[in-house]
């Protein structure tokens, strides 16, 4: 996994080339319909499977809902394999299209470098879970912390006083102070899960092999963004460009199928661009 492709149309290409730059673009508005829903999802069973009652089940979900309702993932998608069909007919026009193959170390480098500078959103480069027991292993940390709290009385309900119930108007109100403290620490226990709400995909999707350079956008906040427009949306993006050049950022370009430029332009092309690419080639794939 020296490698990561990004599949892209030849447009993307042209343009992340001449500027020198990555846009990373809205997961939530990406071709998966449980994009940073899995989570939940998950959260859902471990309740299950603890025999939570309906009400407690329901209020931890809420939680949860609020972590998702106020974070995007933007990214980058890359795969482990940079020659596949499936990746050539979804995601570079049908094979006519490039991939990148962007290099892992130094992605991992560009991470470090977007972190030294606190002023800016960073970066992070993660491997996607496919597999529902790595997904369940990812969440189980957080989800213990959160049920300890629970099992603390963090969901109980505040200002009741039952039939038998002694207690002083003062004391219902210290007992509320309680309950209201520790559920404030399952909100703030279950931002726990935000790094993993694009991490996890169905298993249908595991042929894509998929990694994510990721920057997360906290909405309703002073957090910013760009915005680029399609047909039918508009959707938040953030640019990183692509520092340090002499590091190698790209170390192969496998042209699609349907591509039909000839290897020694698309060389020239990242030459006068001051990439130095070590490999330009046609894909292998048999699909016109």
């Amino acid at each position: 996994m020296k490698t990561l492709y990004h599949y892209c149309p030849s447009t993307t290409f042209h343009s992340l080339v001449s500027s020198r730059s990555i846009w990373l673009s809205s997961l939530l508005q990406s071709n998966d319909s449980m994009e940073g829903k899995l989570v939940a999802k998950m959260i859902a069973r471990f309740a299950s499977d603890d025999h939570l009652d309906r009400s407690t089940t329901d209020t931890l979900l809420e939680a949860v809902g609020l972590v998702e309702s106020v974070i995007d993932g933007l990214g980058l998608c890359l795969s482990e394999d940079g020659d596949l069909l499936s990746q050539w007919r979804g995601y570079a026009d049908d094979g006519r299209g490039v991939a990148i193959g962007f290099s892992r170390d130094y992605l991992e480098w560009l991470v470090a470098e977007s972190r030294s500078d606190k002023s800016k959103s960073g970066l992070n480069l993660y491997k996607v879970i496919y597999e529902p027991d790595a997904q369940s292993e990812a969440l189980r940390s957080t989800y213990s912390k959160v049920r300890e709290l629970i099992n603390e009385g963090a969901f109980q309900p505040m200002g009741r006083r039952g039939l038998l119930d002694g207690r002083t108007d003062k004391e219902i109100e210290l007992d509320d102070q309680v309950i209201d403290a520790k559920y404030r620490r399952v909100s703030v226990a279950c931002l726990g899960f935000f790094n993993k709400l694009f991490l996890l995909k169905a298993n249908a999707f595991r042929e894509e092999r998929e990694w994510r350079l990721i920057s997360y956008l906290v909405q309703l906040t002073t957090d910013s963004c760009l915005y680029r427009a399609q047909p039918n949306r508009v959707i938040p993006y953030r640019a990183f460009e692509l520092l340090g050049l002499d590091r190698f950022p790209i170390s192969e370009v496998i042209l699609g199928p349907k591509h039909v430029t000839p290897l020694p332009v698309v060389r020239s092309f990242l030459e006068f661009h001051g990439f130095d690419v070590a490999k330009v080639r046609q894909s292998d794939v048999t699909y016109r």
